[in-house]
């Protein structure tokens, strides 16, 4: 629960310090928060795409509209919840699945729900290794419910704070179906990983977390929902340890942590689990950090990376391999912690994507994390699927409104609620009279202005206007139509509106 003096925090920006080379700290910009509330807490890896808008489709669908972090291009992706089976391939462990849990979850999966919930359908058909796996259910964002000031998460497109009682059923009703899989049994040494993440939620005022109450979250998080699952846990037939899990991915860009409120999160959860290494199955409450690491963000050392994926007591690093480079990059975390005379990382595992939306198999994502460390993870889990989506035409452009002049308007618009996965290159603008052919100008420019001077219209002759928006596909939709306006000659030309922006190159037809 969070105190008043805490609660009076909410959203507020400190100075704080990052994890340095040698335990040396130094100081960072405050988050800023740049993109849409939808982008907060979105079931996609940074390592994909770079958000920078996004929209939900269905009750377990989103898409998420940005730039592809390899190749810099224009990308648009949707994402699904993940119910593909994991396809085993020779040289690395079997694999386990992992899964994104939607709010609409929380309709379907109550205390008794079998095969009406996913996440029930999702134990019962796991493919349990004889030597073991592990099941990531990532629920989201840390957060706290705003009237109740209970701890939660932001589940998947949802914008509420779903609190952490209804988490630990959530997770009852994923150990029901495992009970009834026949592997489960013969399958030792498996893991239950509840997670959360580092990421910025939409749903409590302000979106961003102080360290003080990241600390408090990974407390709770401990006493309220892992503790809870492993005590339901520990009296099933088929064994089943219950771990922390927290997606951490390195960049305090406006959509998730610095390394410093990370960290509070971390050593919160450490002082309250009390759990500690080895990273075995044998051992309850130890937390899996199955995020990214980019190098060189702002907010993120090394040391502070290392600090969150295995220095922490209770920390097992699993981190997300998609392309190769990434299982060398986090080599370079182990080699800067015993170029300090740290000890090196012992990673747990390896998540993979298993190919989607153009990323490493399963098997590949294991090799590539084997190359760069000589080290053979006992674990490979599959998470959630993304899939390619082509671009499409923009959104009609929206809030057209035209000042008339002499001979002439002033029209004015603002971009598109979304660009169809592509930059708007052009805008159409396009006038109507009655009894008269249409005007036409076409605005183009970098970046293309949302503003433009239609000439040539007919004194005491009333108009509206409309605006289309084009990008690399084609041409989008009309926009709704201005309200109507007249020019005159008896407007004073020096006392036109001042333009908003500047005015690009125009095209004019009839």
């Amino acid at each position: 629960m969070i105190d008043a003096r805490t609660l009076a925090l909410v959203g507020a920006v400190a100075a704080v310090t990052i994890w340095g080379s040698g335990g040396q700290s130094q100081s960072m910009h405050p988050i800023v928060r740049s993109w849409s509330a939808l982008c907060l807490n979105v079931p996609v890896s940074r390592l994909i795409i770079h958000p920078t808008s996004c929209r939900a489709i269905g009750p377990t669908s989103l898409i998420v509209d940005g730039t592809d972090t390899r190749t810099g291009n224009n990308r648009e992706i949707i994402t699904v919840a993940g119910d593909r089976a994991a396809s085993a391939t020779a040289g690395a462990p079997s694999p386990s699945t992992s899964f994104y849990v939607f709010g609409s979850y929380i309709d379907v999966c109550g205390l008794s729900a079998t095969s009406e919930c996913p996440l029930y359908n999702d134990g019962a058909i796991e493919g349990a290794a004889s030597t073991g796996g592990i099941t990531i259910l990532d629920f989201g964002a840390p957060c706290f419910e705003p009237t109740t000031l209970a701890w939660g998460t932001q589940l998947f497109n949802s914008q509420s704070c779903t609190p952490d009682s209804a988490l630990v059923f959530l997770a009852q009703a994923w150990l029901r179906g495992y009970q009834t899989n026949p592997k489960g049994s013969a399958s030792p040494g498996y893991i239950l990983a509840a997670g959360t993440s580092n990421s910025l939620t939409a749903a409590i005022p302000g979106n961003a977390m102080t360290p003080a109450q990241m600390s408090s979250h990974g407390q709770a998080w401990f006493g309220s929902v892992v503790n809870p699952i492993a005590g339901v846990a520990r009296a099933l037939p088929a064994p089943v340890a219950i771990w922390a899990g927290n997606d951490i991915e390195q960049s305090s860009d406006g959509n998730w942590y610095d390394g410093p409120t990370t960290g509070a999160w971390v050593d919160g959860y450490a002082a309250a689990s009390k759990a500690s290494k080895p990273c075995i199955a044998s051992r309850t409450g130890l937390m899996v950090d199955y995020g990214d690491y980019v190098p060189n963000e702002p907010g993120w050392s090394l040391g502070a990376v290392y600090h969150v994926a295995w220095q922490a007591a209770p920390a097992c690093p699993l981190p997300e391999i998609y392309n190769t480079v990434n299982a060398s990059e986090w080599q370079s975390v182990n080699s800067y912690a015993q170029s300090i005379g740290l000890e090196r990382m012992q990673f747990t595992g390896v998540l993979s994507e298993d190919g989607a939306s153009g990323t490493l198999s399963g098997a590949e994502s294991w090799s590539a994390l084997r190359s760069a460390t000589g080290q053979s993870a006992p674990y490979l889990s599959v998470i959630g699927e993304t899939s390619l989506m082509p671009a499409e035409v923009p959104d009609p452009a929206v809030a057209v409104t035209a000042v008339p002049g002499p001979a002439l308007a002033t029209v004015s618009w603002s971009a598109p609620a979304w660009d169809g996965g592509a930059a708007v290159t052009a805008y159409t603008v396009t006038a109507y009279a009655a009894g008269k052919l249409p005007l036409v100008r076409t605005v183009t420019g970098l970046p293309v202005p949302e503003t433009v001077i239609v000439d040539g219209l007919a004194n005491g002759t009333t108009y509206t206007f409309d605006v289309i928006a084009t990008n690399r596909v084609g041409a989008g939709p009309q926009s709704l139509p201005s309200a109507g306006l007249t020019p005159s000659a008896l407007f004073n030309t020096d006392k036109e509106p001042r333009l908003r922006g500047s005015v690009g190159r125009v095209k004019s037809e009839r």
